[in-house]
């Protein structure tokens, strides 16, 4: 039950010592921003790299599904494990801070793998330090965030951030580096944004404490409730269903896609990098863009129209002939995920009880990782050895219809139209 009544915020010298723009709220968004980007272009960059490893390990395709599976098999465990712990922990800081530095090193070492075997272990350990990350960085944002803004400061951290630097960044600064010297040296540069990041984190971040009576429930000692509540909410079911679908989506996309226009297509290493470039691009733009949208008109109507639009990113990468005109299309249908990141934090975040948010988030994280992350590429791998490479992205379109789909039994979430259905209710009453 909500203790929203209840609770009295203390007074937050952190915001009200702030003028213009740059607020502590602003500050942690800003961070976070570069620490979820960093995150994502460690564990998506051996994607990319994979041209070059195939070719030097000798891998089949089986094998680069199994490697793309490995990091989400960890991931799949430890984000919700590290969600509940991040509702749980004394220093959020230190947490957040230690993840940081260990996933760092790991990176750092894939640049001395030797066999596939080597490899896949590295793999593992990366989700097991990566997958915490996003539940600890979503619940301190949704109790740190303005209401009116949760929905863009979450999408913004989450999608955009993703975009420009696992969809943008990665590609073109990691394959511009295997290029001038290997594709181990790739690896070896990813070190130092770590350790920097770290210790921004460490400087800037401060425990986070309720600043107001909405936000203070995200602070709230958890003394009730948990799993079993948190898995009695339909849209929490729904978010783990929408996410695992737009896993599939993305995963199967960002494995196959770069094989696919190197190895069908025939074009270069440096077009494929800047097609799946145009991607990234369209995911930092509208991954901003549509959850302020869904801030205004609805969760529930956005995910169904962007979510349409997102199957059709794969299709163009298999039926599109001239890089230029693949490159615009798949930027356009990169609409699609916005949606994703809806499903991923906001809406399981704003659909429970604040008190268990970072269970709520871990929970769709988590099973979209083991589903989309991990069985979805190995089992794709398989399919695309027998069946040819365009088969993966079949089922990556696949992948998004199945989320928009379950989209259409959402129960709305968004903070204005609920208020808005409250204020009606109200009045008729």
């Amino acid at each position: 039950m909500s203790t929203r009544s209840t609770i009295t915020p203390p007074t937050d010298s952190r915001k009200s010592g702030s003028t213009g723009f740059w607020t502590y709220e602003n500050k942690l968004v800003t961070v976070f921003f570069f620490a979820v980007g960093l995150v994502f272009f460690d564990r998506l960059i051996i994607n990319f790299l994979m041209p070059f490893i195939q070719e030097d390990l000798g891998l089949t395709n089986a094998q680069v599904g199994q490697l793309a599976g490995a990091a989400a098999l960890t991931w799949s465990i430890a984000s919700i494990v590290g969600g509940r712990i991040s509702d749980r922990v004394k220093s959020k800081r230190f947490y957040l801070v230690a993840l940081l530095v260990a996933f760092s090193v790991v990176s750092f070492t894939q640049g001395f793998v030797g066999t596939f075997v080597h490899l896949i272990i590295l793999r593992l350990m990366m989700g097991l330090f990566e997958g915490p990350t996003i539940p600890v960085t979503q619940s301190v944002l949704a109790m740190e965030s303005s209401p009116h803004r949760r929905g863009f400061n979450l999408g913004f951290t989450m999608n955009t951030a993703n975009g420009l630097f696992g969809g943008v960044l990665a590609p073109i600064v990691i394959v511009a580096l295997a290029n001038i010297f290997d594709w181990r040296t790739a690896f070896f540069f990813t070190i130092v944004p770590g350790l920097l990041m770290a210790f921004v984190i460490w400087k800037v971040m401060r425990e986070p404490r309720a600043t107001t009576v909405e936000a203070a429930e995200y602070g709230a000692p958890d003394h009730e409730g948990g799993l079993r509540e948190v898995l009695r909410n339909r849209n929490v079911w729904l978010s783990i269903v929408m996410f695992s679908g737009f896993m599939v989506y993305l995963i199967s996309l960002q494995v196959f896609g770069p094989l696919y226009i190197t190895g069908v297509h025939g074009w270069t290493v440096s077009s494929m990098s800047l097609i799946l470039a145009a991607f990234g691009v369209g995911t930092a733009v509208w991954g901003f863009v549509v959850p302020l949208i869904s801030d205004k008109i609805g969760r529930k109507p956005t995910a169904v129209f962007f979510g349409l639009m997102s199957a059709l990113a794969p299709l163009a990468i298999v039926f599109v002939e001239e890089p230029g005109l693949m490159g615009a299309a798949v930027f356009v249908f990169a609409a699609g995920m916005g949606v994703g990141g809806l499903a991923m934090s906001v809406i399981p975040a704003e659909s429970v009880r604040p008190a268990v948010a970072g269970l709520a988030v871990g929970l769709p994280v988590g099973v979209g990782e083991f589903i989309g992350g991990f069985l979805n590429p190995v089992i794709t791998g398989a399919v695309a050895d027998q069946y040819g490479l365009a088969s993966a992205l079949f089922i990556s379109s696949g992948g998004a219809l199945v989320a928009t789909f379950f989209a259409l039994f959402l129960k709305e979430s968004a903070p204005s139209k609920v208020s808005d259905s409250t204020a009606a209710a109200r009045q008729s009453s």
